[in-house]
Formats: C-alpha cells, sequence, structure tokens
C-alpha cells in the first residue's frame, strides 16, 4: 500500500507526460506493481472496426502464459465478463478465477493460483480497452482502497491513451489526407499534361512516368486494340528487364492473359500472387520470369469503346490496393480520352499531310529528276530540326515548309525545270520567284500560315546574297535556314542530267565550305555532325543507302 496520495499524484503524473501506448501500459504496470504488489497485467485495446479486443500487451506474464494471452480472442459477445464490464463500465473483482463461469476454460486453469481484477479504460465515456491485473494468492485480495487506486491509475492510463490515439489517428487521416490530395494534384498534372499534347508519344511518356511516380509500381505497358489483338505501343521497367512478348510494337493475340481478361470484360483485372496462379498466360508467366508479383490491367475506355489496355505490375505481392486501383482507373480514363483525341488529330493532319504532299508532288512530277525530292527535304528538315532541339511545333513548321518549299514551281515552265544543263542567267529570274509564288499559292490556307517564312525564305544565303529579300544571318528564320540545308543536301548527293551526284562525304565538305555565306554554320555543323553519326552506324558503300539513312526513308 501506499504510504500517501502525494506519492500516488506524483507517480500518476509520470504517466501524463508519455507519448507511446507501450510506454503507458510499462509505466502503469510497473506502478501497479510497486502501488499495489500486483504480479502481472494484461491490457486488451478494443477495435471498434472489428468489434472485439486486439491482442494484449502484458508485462510480467509468465512465458506459459504469452501465446494464450496473445492469441486468444476476446471477443465482448463471448465473453461474459467482458460483456458486462463494457455495458457497466465497472470493475469486476474475481477471488476464485478457477471456478468462474465469466471466463473460458483455458484462462480458469491458468488463473487458478491467483486473484484477479478487471478495470475498464474509459475515456470520454467510451470503453477504449480493458486491464487485467493479478495478485498471487499468498497476498490478500484487494482491497477496496487498493481497487480504487487502480481504478484512478486504469482511468488516467484511459485518458493518456486516448489522447494519444487521437493524436496518433489525427496524423494518419493527416497523411492520408496528404496522400490523397497528392493523388488530386498528379492526376491533375496528368491531365494538363497529356491535354496539352496531341503527340501519342509524349501522352505516354507522361502518363507512365506518373504512374510510376504515384503507384510505385515496377512495370507499365501501354496496349493498343489493333483488330482483333492487342499491341504493345509502349512500355517501361523500373529495374526490370521487360520480357519480349510485351515490349514496344509486339503482339498480344488472344489468351488468358490478365490485359487480354481487362479487354475482353471492359473491366479492371488483376492478379494480386501471380506466383500461385495455377496456370499462367505465357505473358503472365514471362512477367512472373522477369520479377513481377502483382499484376493489375484496366481498359482504356474512350467513347464507350475499349481502346486499348493500361498494365502494371510490381515486384511486391498484393501490391495493387483498392484506392490505388482507383487512382489508376481515373489516370487510365485520362489516358484513353487523350490518346482517342491524339489519333483523331493525327488522322486529321494525316489527311492534311496527304493532301499538301500531293501538290508537293505536282511539282516533282514535271520532272523525273525531281521526282521525291519534296518528301526527302521534308524528311531530312524534320530530323535536322528535331536534333537541334526545337518543339514539336517549329519542327511541326519544318516539316511542312520542306514538303512545300518548292510550290512555287508549279508556275515555272517545264522547260526550264527539265533543262538537262546547267541555266544561264537568262533562265534565272523566273526559277527565282517560285518563292513567291508558291507563298501567294498557299496563303489562302490558313493552317500554313506558320510555314509560309520557310517557303518563302529558303533560298535566303547566311552572307545577305541570296533571294528574295536579301535577307542576312539571323534575320532569316529559323526554319528557312533549316530547310535550306535539307534542299541543298538533297539537290547535291542527287544525280542529274547536267551532273553526277555527289557522296555523302562530298555533299558534306561542300556544306562545311559554304557555312557562313551560304549556310547558317550552327545548322549545317549539327547536320553534319548528325549525318557522321548516322553513316558510323553502317558502311559508306552506296550512296543510295546512305541517303535513306540520313532522310530516314
Amino acid at each position: 500500500m501506499i504510504n500517501s496520495y502525494r506519492e500516488l499524484i506524483e507517480e500518476s503524473e509520470q504517466l501524463g507526460s508519455l507519448a507511446d501506448v507501450d510506454e503507458v501500459v510499462k509505466n502503469l504496470a510497473r506502478l501497479l506493481r510497486k502501488l499495489v504488489k500486483s504480479r502481472w497485467i494484461a491490457v486488451y485495446f478494443f477495435d471498434r472496426e472489428r468489434r472485439d479486443f486486439a491482442p494484449a500487451r502484458s508485462y510480467g506474464l509468465p512465458a506459459r502464459f504469452l501465446p494464450i494471452f496473445r492469441e486468444m480472442p476476446l471477443a465482448p459477445d463471448k465473453i461474459p465478463l467482458i460483456k458486462g464490464m463494457i455495458r457497466k463500465k465497472q470493475h469486476l473483482l474475481l477471488t476464485d478465477p478457477a471456478s468462474s463461469e465469466l471466463l473460458p476454460p483455458k484462462l480458469r486453469k491458468l488463473l487458478r493460483n491467483l486473484y484477479l481484477l478487471a478495470v475498464p479504460m474509459v475515456a470520454r465515456n467510451q470503453v477504449i480497452g480493458a486491464v487485467f491485473i493479478a495478485r498471487t494468492r499468498e497476498l490478500p485480495p484487494f482491497s477496496d482502497d487498493e481497487t480504487a487506486i487502480i481504478r484512478d491509475l486504469v482511468s488516467h492510463a484511459a485518458l493518456v491513451t486516448s489522447h494519444i490515439q487521437l493524436f496518433d489517428e489525427s496524423l494518419d487521416m493527416a497523411i492520408d489526407l496528404a496522400g490523397r490530395i497528392d493523388i488530386i494534384l498528379t492526376l491533375d498534372e496528368i491531365n494538363k499534361a497529356i491535354s496539352s499534347s496531341l503527340s501519342r508519344d509524349k501522352i505516354m511518356e507522361t502518363a507512365m512516368a506518373q504512374i510510376e511516380r504515384i503507384i510505385r509500381c515496377e512495370f507499365v505497358a501501354i496496349l493498343q486494340v489493333e483488330s482483333d489483338k492487342l499491341v504493345v505501343m509502349a512500355s517501361h521497367g523500373e529495374q526490370l528487364p521487360v520480357p519480349p512478348l510485351l515490349q514496344a510494337g509486339s503482339s498480344l493475340g488472344g489468351g488468358r492473359s490478365t490485359a487480354w481478361k481487362a479487354f475482353q470484360t471492359g473491366r479492371s483485372a488483376s492478379i494480386a500472387y501471380l506466383e500461385k496462379s495455377r496456370d499462367p498466360s505465357p505473358v503472365d508467366k514471362a512477367l512472373l520470369a522477369a520479377g513481377i508479383r502483382s499484376l493489375v490491367a484496366i481498359p482504356l475506355v474512350a467513347k464507350d469503346e475499349i481502346k486499348g489496355v493500361l498494365l502494371l505490375g510490381d515486384t511486391e505481392p498484393g501490391a495493387f490496393a483498392r484506392q490505388e486501383t482507383f487512382t489508376i482507373e481515373k489516370i487510365a480514363s485520362q489516358m484513353a480520352v487523350a490518346l482517342e483525341n491524339a489519333r483523331l488529330y493525327e488522322d486529321m493532319r494525316s489527311l492534311f499531310i496527304n493532301t499538301v504532299a500531293s501538290l508537293a508532288n505536282a511539282i516533282d512530277a514535271k520532272s523525273p529528276w525531281t521526282k521525291g525530292h519534296s518528301e526527302r527535304v521534308m524528311r531530312i528538315a524534320a530530323r535536322l530540326a528535331a536534333e537541334m532541339g526545337l518543339s514539336e511545333s517549329m519542327i511541326e513548321q519544318v516539316r511542312l515548309g520542306g514538303l512545300l518549299h518548292d510550290i512555287g514551281k508549279i508556275g515555272v515552265i517545264e522547260a526550264v525545270l527539265e533543262k538537262p544543263a546547267a541555266l544561264s542567267e537568262d533562265e534565272f529570274p523566273p526559277l527565282r520567284l517560285h518563292p513567291e509564288k508558291g507563298v501567294a499559292i498557299l496563303t489562302p490556307i490558313s493552317q500554313l500560315k506558320e510555314v509560309l517564312p520557310a517557303i518563302l525564305y529558303h533560298h535566303e544565303r547566311y552572307d545577305g546574297t541570296g533571294y528574295p529579300k536579301q535577307l542576312k544571318g539571323e534575320e532569316i528564320p529559323l526554319p528557312a535556314r533549316i530547310v535550306a540545308v535539307a534542299d541543298s543536301f538533297d539537290a547535291m548527293v542527287s544525280e542529274r542530267p547536267y551532273k553526277k551526284g555527289f557522296t555523302v562525304r562530298e555533299a558534306l565538305r561542300e556544306l562545311r565550305s559554304c557555312a557562313g555565306t551560304h549556310f547558317d554554320p550552327q545548322v549545317v555543323e549539327c547536320f553534319c555532325r548528325y549525318v557522321e553519326r548516322v553513316i558510323a552506324k553502317g558502311e559508306e558503300d552506296h550512296l543510295r543507302e546512305n541517303f535513306r539513312m540520313v532522310a530516314g526513308a
């Protein structure tokens, strides 16, 4: 028994300074042993979701008791002692636990040599747990004064524990809320990123990067429906090798794969434990061999039609929780719409390009020597623009400028275009009008407004001696400077009635010798380095083969 209430107050205050539930239980056990000579205590906390008590936290409990107290469920509906204690919020003293009908038979046998006091932990008028205090029968049962002290200490411990739990719950809620906010912000980022681009490659690259960041998965693949197959458009493994079956361009026919199931059913499909699958498909088996242990496949639906499948994998079994699947489905929904918009744009762009290309082909067809010239210039110029790191919109301007740069020659006399010798001074003036004639032809087409400078100024020279405006240096629009290099390169390596085509290396030397006079030096050097890098991967035995590599034909 304690000497004074001052000591009790001092000891109780120590509980209030703790911030960990286990420490609260440990100090409560120490105080009870010191103040009322308890032998051991076992504390159960109530789990509101399960409607029963979590496994006991104990101190001083004999080793042989531990498995039973930790494994035996403490369900209020099955144990009268617990049920009555929760309902009445009152303590209960068992002076002869071995014969008490309030306890399960297992406990009666263990407690036959003890007195047992059960005290509810009450905070804010709610039972949050129960404390069982045991005392050896060599001592007298707990007195009323001792029981009052125990109730006070347990009540204080319950209040401290409640505050800790409330803080922990608030912290968990804050973390969960932060996670949800992060998901919302990420979804918004993905939406902005993929909605601001009409490039399928850019949409897929952005979506895969964001998915890997927010979901923390190890494998992502985007599959597109083509005829009756699923074709891999893009795939990425964080630190895992991508199986050949799921590399870009691979085709998945009908089968039992997770991806195919999502496509067939139009609903998300998942495998939480891939290694436990009885008969995995070749695709799923390949992923398992690569280290993937869990899969989820989400159909990409746009306009009520399945356009493809988003396939995710992780090295951890059961990695995709319900909340994560919900997030993935939202991302997949955004992707499906963005990819469908990109497809529609590409279809419209393809129609537009084909229409424009027919104009360019009309010029090239006027002479067998210039056949395919405009298309080659388009490809070379676009690759050069990409090599220079220009934006997608600028590359598009260069591409169309290269395709249409000679459209004005439609108004040039065919005899001039097909002359099997170099043009005389008198024959040049009509030919030099073709940039202006080209602009006059294309001006009514509003979609080509940004392309006109490349067409009008592709014959300007860097030193200001070109035509039609004698622009100098960077006064010449960059797309025109790029088209000029591509146009001249193609002209140099092509056969003409009056000259033999240069080799690629001869053409590069000529471009470099004219850098700073005819051409922008930076554009020339960038192009030459690119061509040399491409050639280094093969052999320069045949001009045609080398030219295909450069033009990307």
